[in-house]
């Protein structure tokens, strides 16, 4: 289902209103974008399926696809702020964020985590979970690769020696549309002059596409972009991919 500013909108007033699906449903496609559409940034995370997710697992304390995404979402922080702390720990002073905030959402991480299993996931999130533990610290087992079918857009640029990025993982022909859109409209064409949209099917890659020559009016003229249909077992939303280095939802960062 093609996904609009009136999708959110709808999501936003139901949520709003105590409607706890509604809230999953906006904090996943939230995932997808470095900032909430209604108040875009300057193009770096800002984590705005936070307070939404937290709704629905609040409302629901067990639906394993809320506290996937919120715990998936955590891991993703921790990770964007250690490198912070690594590269420019000065940085952080900026944000309101230091060490002991880090190591609130990894406590919190590992509380959701442990729910998740006390839940009973379905059998095919299994090797995502295990490649979560892993990153969490919880879990040394070996995730199996080559599992998910998914879709990666990647933007890239660099200033000097410093590569800025940006990387959207998505399971949804429609929802990678809708988040790519959200990322060239406020970049104003993104932050390279070669974005790629790649499919992979079971872990392989099975179609790859340069976005660049089809960027129109700060989005993607999808009518002339075939994107490839996925096959295959999804990856869940809010888990990271075995063994590539990739997590559901926006990344975003230097390095």
């Amino acid at each position: 289902m093609t996904i609009t500013d009136e999708t959110l909108t709808r999501l936003r007033t139901a949520a709003a209103a105590g409607d706890a699906q509604a809230a999953l449903r906006l904090g996943r496609l939230l995932c997808l974008t470095a900032a909430d559409p209604a108040e875009p940034g300057d193009g770096e995370p800002t984590w705005p399926e936070e307070p939404w997710l937290r709704v629905a697992v609040e409302a629901r304390p067990d639906d394993v696809a809320a506290l996937t995404l919120l715990t998936g979402r955590l891991a993703q922080q921790i990770s964007y702020w250690e490198a912070c702390l690594d590269m420019n720990p000065d940085v952080m002073k900026w944000y309101g964020e230091d060490e002991s905030t880090v190591e609130r959402r990894q406590i919190e991480a590992e509380q959701l985590y442990a729910r998740i299993r006390a839940a009973g996931p379905d059998r095919h999130a299994e090797a995502g979970l295990d490649e979560l533990a892993v990153l969490l610290g919880v879990g040394d087992k070996p995730a199996a690769e080559g599992t998910y079918s998914f879709y990666v857009m990647e933007d890239e640029a660099w200033s000097g020696s410093v590569r800025h990025s940006a990387t959207i993982v998505a399971s949804d022909a429609d929802e990678i549309r809708w988040a790519s859109d959200k990322w060239f409209t406020p970049a104003e064409g993104g932050i390279g002059g070669e974005p790629t949209l790649t499919a992979y099917v079971d872990g392989a890659e099975v179609g790859s596409l340069d976005l660049g020559p089809h960027l129109a009016d700060g989005g993607v003229d999808w009518g002339a972009v075939a994107v490839p249909e996925l096959s295959g077992a999804r990856l869940p939303a809010g888990l990271p991919v075995p063994g590539r280095g990739l997590h559901y939802g926006f990344a975003g960062g230097a390095e």
